[in-house]
This record gives structure tokens, sequence and C-alpha cells, in this order.
């Protein structure tokens, strides 16, 4: 726990470069600067005077809400107990939901209040969870007695196009894979889009189950 001396509390969440909002003990919010609009598309003037759960309606990785009444932050500046890290999912007006990390500081005085800075961890969730839907799909075909190449033409690929597929595997992103071998993102599009029709595919995550299956890497 970090705890900070009386502050004019717009001032340290607008002096942040990250994504920061504040709320008091009775889990009202009092401070919303720029970034977390931009991250969390809602103005200050819809997220300020609110409840802090009404507005964030926070999940954690079982998708369940943790900004309620007995907000584990709240509970633990009541108690005075360490606040931890935590990543959660959070509602956008407008977009999808996005992956944050909330780190929190408590600002002492009379009345004492926590700072919660957002860091977006969207794309590691998402490559999370891209592959461990390929590694459900491996350990499928694996622990298969009768394991059936699928019928079809012979699915010939290049060894970049196979180096692709395997970077796919590990969740990379396009521009990690352009980056990783050093050619342009347009190229890596047009590779992965090849990919796909040689291999039926209509999704990433469906070649690589495809290319698992065909044993391509």
């Amino acid at each position: 726990m970090v705890t900070l001396p009386t502050v004019d509390l717009a001032e340290l969440v607008d002096g942040t470069g990250d994504a920061a909002f504040a709320v008091n003990a009775a889990h009202t919010i009092v401070a919303w600067n720029r970034a977390a609009e931009e991250l969390l598309d809602i103005k200050a003037a819809e997220a300020l005077g609110r409840d802090c759960g009404l507005v964030i309606g926070g999940r954690n990785g079982e998708g369940h809400i943790v900004c309620t009444t007995l907000c584990p932050f709240r509970l633990a500046m009541h108690r005075g107990e360490r606040l931890r890290t935590m990543d959660l999912q959070v509602r956008r007006a407008g977009r999808p939901p996005v992956w944050v990390r909330m780190t929190s500081i408590i600002v002492a005085g009379l009345d004492p209040c926590v700072v919660h800075i957002l860091h977006d961890i969207t794309e590691d969730r998402n490559r999370e969870g891209f592959v461990q839907q390929v590694m459900q799909a491996a350990a499928s075909l694996s622990g298969s007695r009768d394991p059936k190449t699928p019928n079809g033409p012979p699915v010939l690929l290049s060894p970049r196009e196979t180096e692709i597929l395997r970077l796919l595997a590990t969740g990379a992103g396009t521009r990690e894979i352009a980056q990783a071998l050093s050619i342009s993102v347009a190229t890596v599009r047009n590779h992965i889009q090849q990919i796909m029709t040689a291999l039926r595919a209509h999704s990433r995550l469906e070649a690589v189950v495809k290319a698992l299956q065909r044993r391509l890497f």
C-alpha cells in the first residue's frame, strides 16, 4: 500500500499519463481524467458524483461482478489492508469491454480516498485466451486414439507461411509477427489470408486448429 499526503485530487489524477480516477470513502467518483475518458468512453461529466460500481461494472476472469457494495478495494481501505493489483474486465459505452490492470493508491486525509490507475491489458488477455483455445484443441487431438487427417487435397504451405502459423499459435498479433520476422504488416496480412484460404478457415484460430489436425507444424 502506498499512502500519499493530502493533495488536490483533480490535479493528482490529471497529472498522470495513464487512465485514472479517484473514489472517496462513500464509493463516489470524485476525479476522472482525460485518459480514462478515452479508454472507457465515459466523459468525466458522466462519471463524477456517481457510484464507482455503477460506472465501472468490473468483472473478474470468471465473469463475476467485482464492483459491488462489497468492493474489495473499499473493504481493504476500511480495514487498513494493503490494496492489491487486480485485473478487471470493464464495460465501455458503444464498444467491446476492455481488460485493465488496476493499481490502487490510498490518498490520506480527513476524507481518505483511493486513486485507481488503469493499464490496458486487453491484447494480453486476448492472446492468453487464444493460446488456451489452441492448447485445448491440441490436447483434444493428441488424446484421440484414432486421429484422422481431414479429407481433401493436401495443403502445401511455404516455409514463411508455416513460420507465421507457428507464431499465430502463440497468440502473436499481426504487428508482433511483422516485427519478429522483419517484414511489413501488409505482408503478414497477405500471408495470413493465403494461409486461411489454403486451409479453408474463417478465422485465425480455425486456421491454427486445422493446421494442427493436418500436422503442418
